[in-house]
């Protein structure tokens, strides 16, 4: 006598809905901090439940950065090649218009 199924989640799809990649997530199954189980001995599945309890659990503890603070972090990790070249030609610019 019950409702429906509890969905059921490979180890891949827990961990898109986690953002993790699977070896972080069967780190967390074998710590005991997400339940897990194995059907016909193999497959191990995940409750739907259990992963996202874990997940708006995780995006409470981490606080979120803005967007734009996001972004600019982004804009100087990918461009530092180009910022660092820039800089050191209006240097060596500045030294030979003082010439």
């Amino acid at each position: 006598m019950g409702g429906e199924p509890e969905k059921l989640l490979t180890l891949q799809e827990a961990a898109r809905r986690l953002g993790l990649p699977a070896d972080d997530v069967e780190v967390m199954i074998r710590e005991g901090r997400l339940p897990s189980f194995r059907l016909a001995g193999n497959l191990l599945r995940l409750k739907l439940r259990d992963v996202e309890t874990l997940r708006l659990e995780r995006q409470r503890r981490r606080p979120r950065r803005s967007k734009f603070l996001e972004r600019i972090s982004d804009f100087f990790y990918f461009n530092d090649f180009y910022l660092l070249a820039f800089l050191i030609l209006l240097t060596l610019l500045a030294i030979i218009l003082t010439l």
